[in-house]
């Protein structure tokens, strides 16, 4: 294709992604669209990335890089999901297909009637198979213990079971921390640098905390926090 050529496909496929609230607010949540090269007249999928194997959705089995991102960032994982929680449009609304793991069937599918009923539901989706109790109760303990740890200049446990859409989430507030986003009055987004950015970043921790039980969990007994285990560890 040409320049212009180019120009009209990104538009029509940021229409197509757009083009209804379920879509923009899955986005915005952190959902990523599985094929952009399909029909227009086929359903998009979206799938939720803690529960993606490697290269679910893309070309490569490595982490999207950007200029400047930290290694940690764009190295390779290791993950013991199958398959991730998908969500795709039906003619009578949405499906909700859930995730396999080597160490977690997924339930069956879900059928929501209209869009409000599946954005109601995002939460209880999003953590799957956790309650979404449980894992605001894994986010505070986590944030407890890191606020301790700094408080007294302590030790906190760490993990490397660590995906998208919290990555991104605690790039971007990197970058504004280090000055290379700058902010004014009249930036449309700058009621999202508002507060404590390093609130939030623990914030995020959290969040990332509990998607890694999660996942521990889903890999069953050969899994941790921190990914794999190593065969003297489950001696």
């Amino acid at each position: 294709m040409t320049s212009g050529d180019d120009e009209i496909h990104i538009l029509n496929e940021g229409w197509r992604l757009l083009g209804s609230d379920v879509q923009a607010e899955l986005l915005a949540r952190g959902w990523a669209v599985a094929n952009l090269d399909i029909g227009d007249d086929e359903p998009l999928e979206f799938f939720w990335p803690p529960t993606a194997p490697i290269g679910y959705g893309r070309e490569s089995d490595e982490l999207p890089s950007s200029p400047g991102r930290p290694p940690e960032m764009t190295a390779p994982r290791e993950t013991p999901w199958i398959l991730p929680t998908r969500i795709a449009r039906i003619s009578s609304g949405w499906r909700v297909e859930y995730g396999e793991a080597t160490a977690q069937q997924p339930d069956d599918a879900v059928e929501y009637a209209d869009d409000k009923a599946l954005l109601q539901g995002l939460p209880r989706i999003e953590w799957w198979p956790m309650s979404v109790e449980e894992a605001r109760e894994l986010e505070h303990q986590r944030v407890l213990h890191t606020t301790y740890a700094d408080a007294y200049d302590d030790h906190s446990l760490g993990y490397r079971i660590q995906t998208e859409p919290y990555i991104g989430r605690r790039y971007e507030i990197y970058e504004r921390l280090r000055g290379r986003i700058k902010v004014t009055m009249a930036d449309p987004d700058a009621w999202r640098w508002s507060g404590d950015l390093q609130a939030r970043l623990r914030i995020i921790d959290g969040q990332m905390w509990a998607s890694a039980v999660r996942t521990a969990r889903a890999g069953g007994d050969g899994w941790s926090i921190s990914g794999r285990k190593a065969i003297s560890d489950e001696d």
